[in-house]
């Protein structure tokens, strides 16, 4: 697979963007609500990857941040959640990006609301049980409203993607 130089420095960048914001979240936003809540500020390149680059980049990018930001910042067992919760959300947004009838806000609600489908889903197996699930509308709604903050970041990241030539 032949790939271009601009390709490979444009996702190596976003791939670095994320791996910063997950540091800064780690500092402002690790516990501070509720444990294991964060604001996903790490998330704004992948969904950046996703629009500019498409759905295969964005999972390699998201499964890198992953097992990045959890050698650095985290804990192994947080893999498991953070790996399952990505490859949710980017499945889901593909899809819903695929469609044409969600803005980037709508895509980025379906992702976040997936991302915490995908962790909680996680959690039964780690657990052997469905109780986690019975945390799922409140988190939603969390994940909701996550979703919303990020898009503003995201739309002006994509937007410079654009203007500056990195992508066509």
């Amino acid at each position: 697979m032949k790939m271009n130089v601009k390709k490979i420095t444009s996702l190596a960048l976003l791939l670095a963007l994320s791996i910063v914001l997950s540091y800064v979240e780690n500092l402002l936003f690790s516990g501070l609500f509720m444990p294991g809540v964060k604001l996903g500020l790490s998330n704004i390149s992948v969904v950046c990857v996703l629009y500019t680059f498409g759905f295969f980049p964005a999972l390699f990018i998201g499964i890198c941040k992953s097992f990045i930001s959890l050698m650095l910042f985290g804990r192994l067992s947080g893999l498991l959640y953070s790996a399952v919760g990505i490859t949710f959300a980017i499945l889901t947004m593909a899809l819903i990006k695929k469609t044409d009838k969600f803005s980037l806000l709508g895509v980025g609600i379906s992702g976040a609301a997936a991302h915490i489908f995908g962790q909680l889903l996680a959690s039964c197996v780690m657990l052997s049980s469905l109780y986690p699930l019975r945390l799922f509308p409140v988190l939603c709604i969390l994940s909701v409203v996550s979703a919303a903050v990020l898009y503003y970041p995201e739309r002006t990241i994509l937007s410079f993607l654009r203007k500056s030539g990195f992508v066509e």
